[in-house]
């Protein structure tokens, strides 16, 4: 009964809600449905995951394979398939002289480059938090997002917003 009043209060479209126990679970169960996703729609070898440096993202397995810090060496992971894009902080990975929207144009083209080096039609898709907590409380530069889209809606890769720190 809660979910289907959720469901209700929820933007136009929005028919279902799936209850999870922690961030760690929802964002899983988010890779899954995005792998799930391509599976029905005959596209089975699309499976991995681009998500970004200093990102964080849970401490599932396959969560701590998306989140994009060095300590998960330790634990063996990445598992293969997870793939670490740039960081969106403008602040430390700024060039000298880059403008904000050249730095995120830039990380655009740099997305698309791994986008095409792993081969577009085996990634199912790219998780982001739309404010990096654990990398620092990092907003990203202005035109980001409005950078990275075309890019992966240009090669069918799902974006999905981690909004678990934002709440």
């Amino acid at each position: 009964e809660l979910a289907e009043r959720i469901a209700a209060h929820g933007p136009d479209g929005m028919e279902h809600v799936f209850f999870t126990n922690s961030g760690s679970e929802a964002v899983e169960s988010a890779w899954k449905l995005a792998r799930q996703w391509h599976t029905v729609n005959g596209q089975p070898q699309r499976r991995k995951i681009i998500t970004r440096v200093n990102a964080y993202h849970g401490v599932t397995v396959a969560t701590a394979s998306m989140t994009g810090k060095a300590y998960n060496a330790e634990f063996g992971l990445p598992l293969p398939g997870f793939l670490h894009a740039d960081c969106p902080h403008y602040w430390r990975f700024g060039l000298e002289g880059e403008t904000e929207l050249e730095f995120s144009a830039r990380l655009a083209r740099n997305l698309e480059e791994l986008i095409l080096k792993e081969g577009p039609d085996t990634i199912a898709g790219m998780f982001a938090e739309p404010v990096q907590g654990a990398g620092g409380v990092i907003v990203p530069a202005e035109g980001y997002f409005e950078a990275i889209r075309p890019i992966l809606r240009k090669y069918n890769i799902p974006f999905i917003a981690d909004e678990v720190i934002c709440g």
